[in-house]
């Protein structure tokens, strides 16, 4: 994207003087939902400032799709959209090793995020934001359809 383009749509602050302001672009991203373009080498180089609360927003279409099934007693949850696969001697079992190997590529993940975003498997990196952003305690719901009140989950079966 040009930087003509991007300024055109987006509040924008040059470097020197976002750094200044950073207090009061923060508030305007998280208060004021307003996205905040950041440029400096005359354009060149460009981020935007966003809340934690707009980015989930923004992420709330990728949603994970797991496939569940039986095969001799054990349960096995594949998850497509980021090529992984647990499982366990129940559906809860498989589900808790689910949530803690997406947990350990997240973290792998960001924290190599230049290599991974040079591979076919940048495509996960929304995944993974999704996952990191949700709360530890929300976690399990990610991979599991929510019952109506007073009745258990069901696994879809795959």
């Amino acid at each position: 994207m040009s930087s003509d383009t991007a300024t055109s749509y987006l509040e924008h602050e040059a470097f020197a003087q976002a750094k200044a302001r950073l207090s009061d672009l923060m508030d305007q991203a998280v208060h004021g939902h307003r996205l905040q373009l950041i440029d400096r080498h005359r354009g060149k180089e460009q981020a935007v400032l966003v809340s934690v609360e707009d980015l989930a927003m923004l992420l709330e279409g990728f949603a994970f799709h797991p496939r569940v099934s039986v095969s001799e007693g054990e349960f096995v949850v594949r998850l497509p959209e980021l090529d992984l696969v647990a499982g366990g001697e129940s559906y809860e079992h498989a589900l808790d090793e689910l949530v803690e190997l997406v947990g350990l590529r997240a973290e792998d993940f960001l924290e190599r995020l230049d290599f991974y975003m040079q591979t076919d498997r940048r495509g996960q990196l929304a995944y993974l934001l999704k996952f990191a952003l949700t709360a530890p305690e929300e976690r399990h719901s990610l991979f599991s359809p929510a019952a109506p009140p007073g009745e258990a989950r069901v696994p879809q079966p795959a």
